[in-house]
């Protein structure tokens, strides 16, 4: 198998610390459980690299997926479901209580909504203001994982292929959020090894598996272009941004620039001076069909190396014209005579045959990205496949919200404690009540249940993800996701026993005035607060 490029590593090494969440929610701003730090079991992928349905991934396109969920939802809505348990009270529980309704207290001026339930008998042990609705922020992440992989299947996996059709090789996508250049380096040497690039003139992109709009509602294209933002396409490429290195060299001279990923998409304006000048700016735009990346300002001389993400502005040609560049570096070293093809978007058509294909992960490995470092990025496309999926449309926020309201009502959620605008909860008017976030992660403690292999892809409280700085001494027993946008903090999760025989869930959302950091404390004080009933609970 042919070995990545020099300039093509170089790139993917700036890549690595960007995995995670560079996409992140905004500006900073019965039985036993299994450990919450272990790994849950999605459904076997065999050799054959089957679906969730069973189905082997080659035969992928005759799934009928409008069926395939519509059985779903049909058996969600036919189980047998738990009565709402009242508020309990004990002595044990009445001390927790008086507890808990102190920590609220010291919201000061802010509004806040918390509910805790026992996420075995259904009992509500605690609840403040928790049927009203608040702002989410990025908790809006759960409601769309899970009704991702209840839908599709924890083991669901994106496709992305090639296919040739007379002088043009298509490559097209299928919503993959993690598709990153050494897949694309993969699929090019699938091409070359079956010959498919000969006589090939030209390459097309069809990304016709989503509706044309790159940016959905809560979301502006407007700006210096940050990570957080970055567009939605069926064919994208490394979250969709593009990574600018900067580098100082002698005092007084220019700096030295790397943009990547190569590929003609994307052109370079401005200039960097090393030594004393203007802060250093980077900002992209759209320009047609290319993304410009501006700089500008000065870089101290031997200051490290920065590096800078912005969004792209054509996520299909983004993605096409990188691996034209692939292609291209891979066939010159045995034809120095073969140029870069042009790229062009142009549907794939039903006589093309496929000759090279890529499947990403399972689902529930996906959304790692999403739930543990919160990459909106991820969040949305996972929206707007599952939208297609459902509707056999093209995969839009209106065909995503669909099928998520979808999943609520079959699980008897109240549709009045949801106001669903996008998948990532970047949104100012995007509401969710306490109540139905516990209600929603109840289901990854019912038995059998495809959102029980959420749980490791949560954020750990003192592990790895966002919560790797809170609640340190808490001993992997707290799994959960955080939300931050201006105004609103928000925490969301299951707290287990230490022998994993009891899970709470809790939600604590807090819109309005007041030091995030002070509201983040607050949310750990009734994390701990849950912990330590568990502890003195028998």
């Amino acid at each position: 198998m042919a070995r990545p490029l020099p300039q093509i590593a170089s790139f993917l090494l700036a890549l690595i610390a960007a995995h995670a969440g560079l996409a992140t929610a905004g500006p900073m701003a019965p039985g036993e459980l299994p450990a919450l730090s272990a790994t849950v079991p999605v459904e076997a992928v065999p050799s054959d690299r089957s679906t969730a349905t069973g189905v082997p991934t080659s035969a992928l396109a005759d799934v009928d997926w409008a069926a395939e969920i519509a059985g779903r939802l049909a058996a969600l809505r036919d189980r047998p479901r738990p009565a709402d348990a009242a508020l309990a009270s004990d002595p044990t529980l009445e001390a927790l209580q008086h507890r808990l309704a102190a920590v609220v207290r010291r919201v000061g001026g802010a509004r806040i909504g918390v509910h805790v339930r026992d996420l075995d008998n259904g009992r509500t042990l605690f609840d403040h203001h928790g049927d009203e609705r608040y702002n989410p922020a990025s908790n809006q992440k759960l409601v769309t994982a899970i009704a991702a992989v209840e839908l599709l299947g924890p083991g669901y996996r994106f496709r992305t292929r090639v296919l040739r059709r007379d002088d043009t090789l298509v490559l097209v996508g299928e919503g993959d959020p993690s598709l990153q250049l050494t897949d694309l380096h993969a699929l090019a040497s699938e091409v070359i090894a079956a010959g498919a690039h000969h006589g090939v003139r030209r390459i097309a992109v069809d990304d016709s598996a989503f509706s044309p709009e790159h940016h959905g509602p809560g979301y502006s294209p407007q700006g210096d272009g940050a990570s957080y933002t970055a567009p939605s396409g069926a064919l994208s490429l490394a979250f969709n941004t593009a990574v600018v290195t900067i580098r100082a060299t002698t005092p007084g001279q220019l700096a030295s620039i790397d943009l990547g990923p190569p590929g003609a998409h994307l052109r370079l304006q401005g200039e960097v001076r090393t030594g004393r000048g203007r802060p250093l700016h980077v900002a992209s735009r759209d320009a047609d069909d290319l993304t410009v990346i501006e700089v500008d300002g000065a870089l101290p001389a031997g200051h490290a190396p920065v590096t800078i993400r912005r969004r792209i502005a054509d996520p299909g040609l983004f993605t096409g014209h990188a691996f034209a560049e692939v292609l291209h570096q891979l066939v010159e070293a045995h034809d120095d005579e073969w140029i870069p093809l042009p790229v062009i978007r142009e549907q794939a058509g039903p006589h093309a045959r496929e000759v090279a294909t890529h499947f990403s992960a399972p689902l529930v490995e996906v959304l790692a990205s999403s739930l543990k470092f919160s990459n909106n990025f991820t969040s949305e496309q996972v929206l707007r496949t599952l939208g297609w999926r459902m509707s056999g449309e093209p995969g839009s926020w209106a065909t995503g919200r669909a099928a998520v309201l979808a999943l609520w009502d079959a699980l008897g959620l109240d549709r009045a404690d949801l106001e669903f605008e996008n998948g990532a909860g970047l949104s100012r008017h995007g509401r969710v009540s306490p109540r139905a976030l516990v209600a929603l992660l109840a289901r990854t403690r019912e038995e059998g249940s495809p959102a029980a292999a959420l749980m490791p892809t949560l954020a750990s409280a003192g592990g790895e993800g966002t919560l790797s700085r809170r609640m340190t001494g808490s001993d992997g027993r707290v799994r959960g996701k955080t939300g931050t946008i201006s105004g609103v903090s928000a925490l969301s999760g299951v707290a287990a026993s230490a022998d994993g025989r009891a899970a709470l869930g809790f939600s604590v959302l807090i819109n309005g005035g007041g030091a995030a950091k002070s509201h983040r404390r607050l949310q750990d004080r009734v994390v701990l607060a849950l912990l330590g009933h568990l502890d003195r609970s028998p």
